[in-house]
């Protein structure tokens, strides 16, 4: 029976015949197991949780509120977000005409948006939102008060 010295030889992760100062050299499949683990840890790497849901960069641009399946509109809404702090928000509708409101908002690191009203001596009207997604082209917030009502956008402009 032969017996092991090398524990290298023992996994067969190394050639038997002998080196002469080459080095170790390495068997195909301890290569191609090499190979696949670093392939496997890249692509784990570069994986990320969120995968292009949300990137708080993305909000700055005007976009369209998209109604529900199965509601007929007869205007559209358009909130325009600035990089400056401020929003405005487009109401159209057929009977009523054009409006717009300018607020402000502010997007915390936890994903909440807070749409506010400014005003001088008294106390904002807040929105607050949660938002579930923030793409390039596409956007969800969730009421932080009414959890369920949820308004899903496209984008329709960037900012430039």
């Amino acid at each position: 029976m032969k017996t092991v010295k090398n524990r290298r030889h023992a996994f067969g992760l190394c050639s038997s015949r002998p080196t002469y100062g080459k080095g170790i050299q390495v068997s195909l499949p301890a290569r191609l197991f090499g190979v696949l683990m670093m392939l496997a840890a890249l692509s784990l790497a570069s994986c990320s949780s969120d995968d292009g849901d949300y990137d708080s960069a993305n909000l700055y641009g005007t976009w369209q509120k998209v109604d529900d399946v199965g509601v007929v509109s007869e205007g559209y809404v358009e909130y325009t977000f600035s990089s400056n702090g401020s929003c405005d928000i487009h109401v159209y509708d057929v009977f009523a005409g054009d409006t717009t409101l300018h607020r402000g908002y502010m997007l915390k690191d936890d994903r909440q948006l807070i749409i506010f009203e400014p005003m001088f001596g008294g106390t904002p009207e807040l929105q607050t939102w949660n938002v579930k997604k923030l793409g390039r082209s596409t956007m969800s917030w969730e009421m932080a008060d009414h959890p369920g009502i949820i308004y899903n956008f496209t984008r329709t402009a960037h900012q430039r």
